[in-house]
């Protein structure tokens, strides 16, 4: 959500309360005007019972916010019935006041499995995700959607999301839009930050890379749009009219045409002025958006919902500045190889960028070790002489750049998030 209808040019001074509570009341006429044309089919009672008590557990409700009936909506099923592809919702009152502002649905995709003692669901990012897509029907999910999906199931060794998401931003490359809104929670300042707002340009919301695409919660041309991508990472859209006519499933391009900004409340919630909420997840869990790249861009959160700001190649972009899209590029970060001291045949792994941080484990001699981020800290005389740079690992763990061969004397990797505010 926008923090300012000035950045839309809605407001003239002097009127900013009236505005923006016209701007809300507008917003919510048309989400009701919108209400009866849900694409989706409803679930079944015993379906729905289950999708709910599987998202009940990830829903903290916002202090005085009441509960609305979940959505649960069957998007595919198998032609004996047996199988579901379906997401569970929990839709918001529309909000019209200008306190209650900064919120949107929380949902989720599942695979649910009928047998004869009912059924068996599961919420992506749960690891019984896993087994589901192992024991779905061979042509009843695509390549495209196998293979997406995959990509989402935890991986050992690697409980981090990299920084490089490999995702450009949600428009066209080259063009440039505004941050309307900082990183913030689905509630605002809900945790963690996954979201960012933008707007401007000619409005329309493209693939940041390639995906698989589903909808939820379609009505009267706004929906929530989801993006599984090939590399662990989803991203979702919210407030968007004029949505594509894709069917679920269907795997889209770079640049592909998701819809519109506008004020779309589908599933309620409240929305100041036209724009997108940009969210992501890794592996089916919401993700924090600070350290993370898009678009050329690192993004980074302030301490509060909506601030922060972007960097790039040392220039700093705060909220309501414009952002140039550079493009997706490759999703995998850069990795180094294992450089002990002379006479040593392993280099420590630890807990913290210090020398005096506990060990983790070890690498030998001449093996890769693939990285996630760097920091600055602590200075350590390596082989190739003093450097203060540290990095972190794809498995959490910290390396310093002494001992390692990257082919380079400074950074390779992005900067790390701050390990003071994870979010």
């Amino acid at each position: 959500m926008s923090l300012s209808l000035r950045r839309f040019g809605f407001f003239q001074p002097g009127t900013e309360p009236e505005m923006k509570q016209a701007a809300l009341v507008m917003a919510a006429l048309a989400a009701l005007a919108g209400g009866a044309q849900a694409e989706s089919k409803p679930a079944e009672p015993l379906l729905r019972q289950a999708a709910v008590k599987a998202l009940q557990p990830i829903l903290p409700l916002a202090k005085g916010e009441a509960a609305l009936d979940m959505l649960v909506e069957v998007n595919r099923d198998s032609a004996d019935g047996a199988w579901v592809l379906g997401s569970v919702t929990q839709p918001l009152p529309v909000m019209t006041t200008i306190a209650a502002m900064d919120h949107v649905p929380v949902s989720r995709l599942f695979l649910a499995r009928r047998d004869a003692q009912g059924w068996t669901l599961e919420l992506e990012g749960n690891p019984g995700f896993a087994a589901m897509l192992t024991l779905a029907p061979a042509d009843w999910l695509s390549a495209d959607e196998r293979r997406a999906w995959r990509s989402q199931l935890a991986q050992p060794g690697q409980p981090f999301a990299p920084n490089s998401t490999g995702l450009g931003l949600p428009w066209r490359q080259g063009a440039a839009w505004r941050m309307t809104g900082g990183p913030h929670g689905y509630s605002g300042e809900s945790q963690p930050y996954d979201s960012i707002d933008f707007a401007g340009g000619d409005g329309r919301v493209l693939a940041p890379q390639a995906g698989v695409i589903y909808k939820s919660c379609v009505r009267g041309g706004s929906g929530l749009v989801k993006l599984v991508h090939d590399n662990g990472f989803s991203s979702t859209y919210y407030h968007m009219i004029n949505l594509n006519t894709l069917a679920d499933g269907t795997r889209v391009n770079p640049g592909a045409y998701l819809g519109t900004i506008g004020n779309g409340l589908p599933c309620g919630g409240s929305t100041t002025g036209p724009h997108v909420h940009f969210s992501l997840l890794y592996q089916g869990r919401a993700e924090p958006v600070n350290g993370k790249l898009f678009g050329g861009w690192q993004f980074f959160a302030g301490s509060r919902a909506y601030q922060g700001y972007a960097l790039r190649n040392g220039t700093r972009v705060n909220v309501g500045g414009l952002l140039n899209n550079y493009g997706g590029g490759a999703p995998a970060g850069a990795s180094g190889v294992a450089t002990p001291a002379q006479g040593e045949g392993k280099v420590n792994l630890r807990s913290a960028p210090s020398l005096s941080a506990g060990v983790t484990g070890t690498v030998n001699r001449g093996e890769s070790v693939a990285l996630q981020c760097h920091v600055r800290a602590e200075a350590v005389d390596g082989v190739w002489g003093r450097t203060d740079v540290w990095n972190r690992t794809r498995g959490g763990d910290w390396i310093s750049d002494g001992f390692l061969d990257t082919g380079s004397n400074g950074p390779v990797v992005p900067l790390c998030a701050s390990a003071s505010r994870p979010w």
